[in-house]
């Protein structure tokens, strides 16, 4: 999955008012110094506070940079539609299945994206990365997005007024042999979360969030080249 019709080597868009941050994607087929960059931030973020060692990484990164290409906080993007996602072996049955029982209607895979990979220098940036993220998720009108999320990040949502649902808890002994490299992130009791885009996207504007936060994108809402796409 790619991001189709978004160069690498543009910013997505812009966030803050008293320091002004950039957003920037990084595709995996796009092994550059930037995409190399962000997975490093993600990597040493993740030793940092779970003792965990991250060896995959999302098809799509999109990071958040300050004037000096420091990156302040970091996630990816998997399409369902494309490939299994990583928070599905938490679950019993797909992702589509679940949600449409907890949403009570039929949901097709290609209505939803997963976020993981999410790395933060702070509760700021991470609110910073939600608000970039929900509008861009809305600009490519997906509908569900699901995530696993340690309660600090469910947090970061909560103060926005963003609201989410818990799916499942992240049982750690479905990871198999991949466990030992998580450290002591299950410690934090992570949960298979999703929310639905339009709320959330219209929350955020209704609060004014986006103007508050001087929140600039630099794609049109309706651009056609912007779409998810198959890579």
């Amino acid at each position: 999955m790619e991001l189709a019709g978004v160069a690498h080597h543009n910013p997505l868009a812009r966030i803050g008012l008293d320091q002004s941050l950039h957003c920037f994607i990084s595709h995996q087929d796009q092994q550059d110094a930037r995409r190399t960059h962000t997975e490093s931030f993600i990597r040493t973020c993740f030793a940092q506070h779970h003792q965990a060692h991250i060896r995959q990484f999302m098809p799509d990164l999109i990071s958040l940079e300050d004037e000096h290409g420091q990156i302040q906080g970091a996630f990816g993007l998997r399409m369902a539609q494309h490939q299994p996602l990583f928070l599905e072996r938490y679950l019993d049955q797909g992702i589509e299945h679940t949600l449409a029982q907890h949403w009570k209607t039929p949901i097709q895979r290609s209505e939803i994206i997963e976020v993981g990979n999410l790395a933060a220098q702070g509760a700021a940036s991470a609110r910073f990365l939600i608000v970039c993220l929900t509008h861009l998720l809305a600009s490519l009108q997906v509908n569900w997005v699901v995530f696993t999320g340690t309660p600090g990040l469910l947090n970061s949502f909560r103060r926005l007024g963003i609201d989410l649902i818990s799916l499942a808890k992240a049982d750690p002994e479905r990871m198999g042999a991949e466990r030992a490299d998580w450290g002591h992130y299950y410690a934090t009791n992570p949960q298979v979360t999703a929310g639905y885009v339009p709320a959330g996207h219209q929350r955020l504007i209704q609060q004014g969030i986006y103007l508050r936060l001087g929140f600039t994108p630099f794609y049109a809402a309706e651009q056609e080249s912007l779409h998810v796409a198959h890579g």
